[in-house]
């Protein structure tokens, strides 16, 4: 889907999130920690991040996310691979599967017109590649506007995502066979390694 993204929003305080969320019918009183989060955890991505709020039909409750992923790529003897999100593990056990394409994090507030800003920042976080001259990074990006779906961090909610995706060779010197591992907050995220055909941007 391509399209315009929704203005920036002012910040709501917690009082004003709750009114809407309770116009909308929806649960927030019963989100907990684990694989859902918390309307806690709603309001500091909303405080920081690139996230905001709008109405939709049918008495839906949209969140409209901004998101920078980047697809890590290495070429090897035996072609090009592609870093996928394998699946989140939780404290209780729990896994929530993905094969997410590639890495992603929710552009900060702070990065609005600095958008390869995110990108990097993506990268140290998620794979700690902090040495930007062991990969490259392309200059530009392109950008999906999705429509809403269920969200998977809190019930009762769409999420609307509008991915701005950078492509990021890595030298031999960042490349684990076996991929990596991510500890973010009490969740283990775990990266693996698909073939891929071809480049996409140009870096």
């Amino acid at each position: 889907m391509t399209g315009t993204l929704p203005p920036e929003q002012a910040i709501l305080t917690e009082s004003e999130i709750k009114a809407l969320l309770d116009v909308k019918k929806v649960p927030w009183r019963q989100w907990k920690n684990g694989i859902s989060r918390t309307f806690k955890d709603l309001c500091e991505y909303h405080h920081k991040d690139q996230l905001y709020f709008r109405n939709g039909a049918l008495d839906q409750f949209i969140i409209d996310v901004n998101v920078a992923v980047v697809i890590v790529l290495y070429e090897g003897r035996e072609g090009w691979l592609e870093l996928h999100e394998a699946y989140q593990q939780f404290p209780d056990g729990s896994k929530l599967a993905r094969n997410f394409n590639g890495i992603a994090e929710t552009m900060k507030r702070s990065e609005q017109s600095e958008w390869r800003k995110s990108a990097i920042r993506c990268l140290a976080e998620e794979l700690q590649f902090h040495d930007s001259s062991a990969y490259s990074l392309s200059d530009w990006r392109k950008i999906e506007h999705r429509e809403p779906v269920a969200s998977e961090k809190w019930n009762g909610v769409m999420a609307a995502y509008h991915r701005h995706i950078f492509e990021c060779v890595i030298s031999r010197k960042l490349f684990n066979p076996h991929g990596y591992v991510e500890k973010n907050g009490n969740r283990l995220i775990y990266f693996k390694w698909n073939p891929l055909n071809q480049l996409q941007l140009k870096l």
